[in-house]
């Protein structure tokens, strides 16, 4: 009987690690029967693995990558000179190289229990397995969030800009090493490309975009509050408030659709939204005649959880905006015609160019 119990992580390290909970792996798969080249010692590298389906019997010769990337993949399907189908294994399958693995039809496994197998005749398909989490130690678990969130967003600031990692340092408050990490993450990922030993750019700024998208959970990065307005005009507001955040030293930074009409302008805003590092006192709410509301309101202020978002503004009407890619991942699933302020400023041919 197949030992059955997947709650199993760990960070891997090395090959040999990767080797040996891919073995586990298989053995214990299940969904799926898989076979081991014979002869091969427990602890051994396989020379390859079989896959049976029914009466269907595939070969694949495993292909071992603890962080591969995009380039990486492309130079190995367009010189794989073997007999065996190649099935790639690493600890943790990036939804980019998933990605890539569905348009090439290569064949992919991860340590979790996520698999695709394409062969003719074949396909299979599986999300990562319950109580499993391996990854690949350096990898990073979510670089639109935090710190590493911050170097995001200063790239995108300029889709057309080379940059150095020295640029990066001030702009984003983050160690050396740290940012050379996410550079490098994003350059496997097909994100970035090396224009030098030294300089880089934005290969595919929209596909970068898209994941932030899919990765962001805007409840979980702020708070949020609201307020009912007495009279006066969304832009009025907004004014307002920078009036108070200069006086009081307060870090400010508008979004949504008052920066969208700013920047590029389709839907009227009816709500003031803005990023703020603490909320206005009482005085101040009364003096502006805000008041404190569970639902609708006509200003809305987010306090963050990373204060990233201040780094990286530009300035309209007097007013300090997030940067345009800010302002999209915010309009997403927000309603009050959010999604089309976004879709406009998206294809505007400003967008994220200074």
């Amino acid at each position: 009987m197949k030992n059955t119990d997947f709650s199993k992580q760990a960070d891997i390290r090395h090959e040999r690690e990767l080797i040996h909970y891919f073995r586990d792996l298989i053995e214990n798969d299940p969904d799926l029967h898989w076979e081991v080249a014979p002869n091969t010692e427990p602890q051994a590298r396989p020379d390859w693995v079989g896959l049976r389906l029914d009466d269907r019997a595939e070969h694949f010769r495993p292909v071992y990558s603890l962080n591969p990337s995009i380039p990486e993949l492309d130079s190995l399907l367009a010189n794989w000179i073997y007999r065996e189908t190649p099935l790639l294994v690493v600890p943790q399958v990036s939804s980019r190289v998933l990605e890539l693995c569905r348009r090439k039809r290569l064949s992919a496994i991860d340590l979790n229990g996520c698999a695709y197998i394409r062969v003719t005749g074949i396909l299979v398909d599986r999300r990562p397995l319950p109580g499993r989490d391996f990854r690949f130690l350096l990898e990073p678990r979510n670089v639109f969030t935090g710190i590493s969130a911050r170097i995001v967003r200063s790239l995108l600031t300029d889709r057309d800009h080379t940059w150095t990692q020295k640029e990066l340092l001030p702009r984003t408050h983050a160690s050396s090493g740290f940012v050379s990490r996410i550079v490098q993450h994003l350059v496997s990922q097909g994100f970035l490309e090396k224009t030098s030993p030294r300089e880089f750019r934005l290969r595919d700024p929209i596909a970068l975009l898209d994941a932030w998208v899919n990765a962001d959970d805007f409840p979980r990065r702020t708070t949020t509050t609201r307020y009912t307005v007495l009279g006066g005009s969304p832009l009025d507001s907004a004014r307002q408030l920078k009036e108070w955040a200069n006086e009081q030293a307060v870090p400010i930074a508008f979004t949504q659709w008052i920066a969208g009409w700013l920047r590029q302008p389709y839907t009227e805003p009816v709500v003031a939204t803005a990023y703020v590092a603490r909320l206005p006192e009482a005085a101040t709410l009364q003096q502006f005649g805000f008041r404190p509301v569970t639902e609708a309101g006509k200003v809305w202020l987010y306090v963050p959880g990373d204060e990233g978002v201040f780094l990286e503004t530009q300035t309209r009407q007097n007013l300090p905006l997030v940067t345009d890619a800010q302002i999209y991942i915010d309009l997403q699933k927000t309603g009050l015609r959010g999604p089309e302020q976004a879709e406009a400023i998206r294809n505007w041919e400003g967008f994220c160019r200074p």
